[in-house]
């Protein structure tokens, strides 16, 4: 029988959030809290305690690492453990009563083959689904999803949900750590795609997420990319920093990775008819531009300590 284990991101968590942890910890068979607040939360170990007999454990990650490392902490902790793939999550995910039993299929299914599968990603702020498409590399084509569809095979999975099966761990390694935020999941996709390991979309589960840190803006009756408030300033410059930095390493042998590039565009036209301090929002960008084509990654506090600096006086 199939070892179903579950790794949720979380950081400073509401009530409502630490209720849905707890049921969380009953519909998997090993259950890893990765805490990325500054402090350990005192309530995320309450709550292990309380489900002791879910195996749970509360990893404390620190706000220092991004989601990558995260990820990976969780990762190796529950395939350390015995389990045969992984869910991810993180607090802003409502998950399905369905997910668990489905994805149990698909292990049961899949054997002991290597892949990666999702389902699909609804914002509940902007309405919409995350993108859903599939390519051969070069051209991309997007997914025409019915909820009683098969499996679908897909070019890029939203790292909320994905499903890592041990076979796809051992065959990809951890997420790249040295992208710390933003178009984590993205650079994963593309490294299964390159090695081989498929990706699915489960068309019949349905994560609902609570993306409180993006909106979606209206103009000339078209409706723009998510943008970020203006607090996620470092967001701004990984996600610009990554794309460039994405399509330099898989671009010439997947054209398709240039795509990754148009919410630099979408962000810049965003600030130039939305936001106040454009020159500034301006140059966070360009700074990561410059840096992804310059191959400087990592922390932002390491790679432009005057930057993260001076912002973080401004804030």
């Amino acid at each position: 029988m199939t070892t179903l284990g579950a790794l949720i991101v979380m950081f400073e968590p509401s009530d409502a959030e630490l209720a849905r942890v707890a049921v969380l910890a009953d519909c998997c068979d090993l259950l890893a809290i990765v805490d990325n607040a500054t402090r350990p939360d005192r309530r995320l170990a309450e709550l292990a305690q309380r489900a002791a007999g879910a195996h749970v454990v509360v990893l404390h990650n620190g706000d220092r690492y991004g989601s990558a490392v995260a990820f990976n902490h969780g990762l190796v902790a529950l395939f350390a453990r015995g389990c045969d793939a992984v869910a991810l999550f993180d607090q802003q995910c409502k998950v399905p009563e369905q997910y668990f039993p489905l994805m149990r299929a698909l292990c049961a299914r899949m054997g002991t083959r290597a892949f990666l599968a999702g389902p699909r990603v609804f914002d509940e702020m902007t309405g919409s689904y995350k993108v859903e498409v599939t390519t051969d590399g070069i051209a991309v084509r997007r997914l025409k999803v019915r909820s009683d569809a098969p499996l679908q095979r897909c070019a890029f999975l939203s790292s909320w949900g994905c499903l890592v099966s041990r076979a796809a761990y051992v065959r990809l390694g951890g997420f790249d750590e040295r992208l710390f935020a933003d178009h984590v999941d993205t650079e994963y996709s593309l490294r299964a795609f390159a090695r081989s390991v498929p990706l699915y979309l489960v068309p019949a589960l349905v994560l609902p997420r609570d993306a409180r840190n993006t909106r979606a803006v209206q103009h000339a009756g078209l409706r723009s990319q998510p943008v970020l408030p203006d607090e996620a300033w470092p967001q701004r410059y990984y996600s610009a920093r990554n794309a460039v930095h994405l399509s330099l390493t898989y671009g010439l042998r997947f054209p398709v990775a240039l795509a990754t590039n148009r919410h630099i565009t979408s962000q810049i036209a965003h600030i130039l008819l939305h936001e106040r301090d454009k020159f500034a929002r301006l140059y966070d960008i360009a700074s990561g531009v410059v840096d992804g084509l310059l191959c400087r990654l990592g922390p932002l506090e390491k790679v432009r300590p005057r930057l993260a600096a001076k912002r973080a006086h401004l804030a």
